[in-house]
């Protein structure tokens, strides 16, 4: 029995799920999804992870973003050399993405993992857009490097993760660490707060006049060479 079976025989497993059972089991992995992410970020093993990563904690971002499509190329790597090895006629170059197309590898007889391989290598791309989506409103926003660094770095080693529970088949393991990932990367980007959040108006700069200049007189308004008349009836003696 494959690990896969031993999580479906215990029910732990998202397949052939009906309404009841997937809004029965949805809400509970968003909330581990949501609890996990949190723990993260305030305690002290994000903090040494970080640092353990390449570059700066400034520049984790930039490194994970960077690396998401290398990753999804490995990914792709992965399948077509596992089909070069293992399929009838090896990889079909002449009709690469027909032989790569969904459900045709094991259509053809062959090993499943490399069809979720592929799978999971469609869902990195998925992620990656979102990814540049909310790292770049965060870095407009000035989010703080050192939790923008943590949810960056959560967010690398799901996606790293993320294949191998894909690859072998054991889908609510491979669901949760997808769920922890994306509160990861959409929560780099406080998109609804700062979209709703009414902006501040500032004053704008006062002008300071340079006292070395000349202030030149204006031109003098007109006066009226007729005297004031006085708006009280005159005194009428009898």
């Amino acid at each position: 029995m494959g690990l896969a079976e031993i999580f479906r025989s215990k029910g732990l497993s998202m397949a052939n799920c009906g309404f009841l059972k997937l809004n029965a089991i949805f809400p509970v992995m968003l909330g581990l999804a949501h609890a996990t992410v949190a723990f993260w970020c305030k305690s002290d093993v994000s903090a040494s992870v970080v640092a353990a990563m390449p570059g700066d904690e400034a520049k984790v971002p930039l490194f994970v973003a960077a690396f998401m499509p290398l990753w999804s190329i490995i990914l792709s790597i992965v399948a077509l050399q596992a089909l070069a090895a293992v399929a009838p006629n090896g990889y079909e170059s002449q009709r690469g993405r027909a032989q790569k197309a969904p459900g045709e590898i094991e259509r053809a007889g062959n090993p499943g993992w490399i069809e979720r391989v592929q799978s999971a290598q469609y869902n990195n791309w998925e992620s990656t857009i979102g990814m540049i989506c909310s790292f770049y409103v965060a870095t407009e926003l000035k989010l703080s490097a050192p939790l923008f660094a943590k949810l960056a770095t959560l967010f690398f080693w799901c996606r790293i993760v993320y294949p191998i529970p894909y690859a072998l088949d054991v889908d609510m393991m491979r669901t949760q660490i997808w769920l922890t990932g994306l509160p990861a990367e959409q929560r780099s980007c406080p998109l609804v707060l700062a979209l709703l959040r009414p902006s501040r108006r500032h004053p704008g700069p006062t002008r300071r006049r340079d006292s070395s200049r000349p202030v030149l007189p204006g031109p003098s308004r007109p006066t009226d060479p007729s005297p004031p008349t006085d708006p009280s009836p005159p005194n009428i003696h009898v």
